[in-house]
């Protein structure tokens, strides 16, 4: 099987699979979803200033016209800003931002710029060290796909000149794979749905091609099998496209 196209993240997306697949057989279909679900993430420098993510947010909304009418929300692990009055549980169209971490500094003003300017209801931002290194530190959140998309082809010409880390499983907007799209289903990530099924079938098909199978084969059958199902390029759902053969 050819790679499929699909840009940076299709490539990094099937780094990751293969890379699991290695480990097919060897942990549960659980742990196995799990580690596709955390992968693309960075090691945090523990000689960091823990104040270093508040610092990052003061110069965010610093740069922001209008962040007043936000309100703002910190859970344990992100940062939030919501328009008052908004159904959050409709906004379920989703914009992952995801520069790395050295550029954050100048790329999340500039996320913050465009979500107040483009009225943008919700989004959140990793509100510690762990949080700022996993690639889906930043999550924009709106309540339709013509939306979504409109938020995502701004910040991706806006964040053009940005390194990109990048978000597994997501569907790439731009060329360099810093923004990407995403959705909630049924109150949950559409990425963690995909990522259980991509676990299951390594499982299934590691068993099928015994354990000495390589992991590149493994992983390339996994995902042929699951093409029917899951568009397999830029794993949104309601979209399906068939591995190249």
């Amino acid at each position: 099987m050819s790679l499929p196209p699909g840009g940076r993240l299709a490539q990094l997306t099937h780094t990751v699979v293969v890379r699991a697949a290695a480990l097919a057989g060897r942990v549960g279909p659980d742990e196995l979803a799990a580690v596709l679900y955390r992968s693309g993430g960075s090691a945090v420098d523990p000689r960091r200033d823990p104040r270093w993510p508040h610092h990052l947010v003061g110069l965010a909304e610093r740069a922001a016209s209008g962040i007043d009418r936000y309100d703002r929300s910190r859970a344990e692990h992100w940062n939030g800003w919501t328009t008052p009055g908004v159904e959050t549980s409709a906004q379920v169209h989703k914009v992952y931002v995801s520069p790395t971490v050295t550029c954050l500094p100048d790329a999340l003003p500039v996320v913050f710029a465009t979500a107040t300017a483009l009225d943008v209801p919700s989004w959140k931002v990793g509100a510690d060290a762990a949080g700022l290194h996993r690639p889906d530190k930043i999550v924009l959140y709106l309540p339709s796909a013509p939306r979504a998309d409109v938020v995502a082809d701004a910040l991706a010409h806006a964040l053009d000149g940005f390194d990109a880390q990048g978000v597994p499983f997501t569907g790439q907007v731009g060329a360099t794979g810093i923004v990407s799209r995403g959705q909630d289903r049924d109150g949950e990530s559409w990425r963690a749905v995909v990522c259980r099924a991509v676990a299951g079938a390594l499982g299934e098909h590691r068993v099928r091609l015994g354990p000495d199978a390589a992991p590149g084969a493994v992983a390339d059958d996994a995902l042929a099998a699951l093409a029917d199902a899951y568009d397999v390029v830029t794993w949104r759902p309601g979209t399906h496209r068939r591995v190249p053969a």
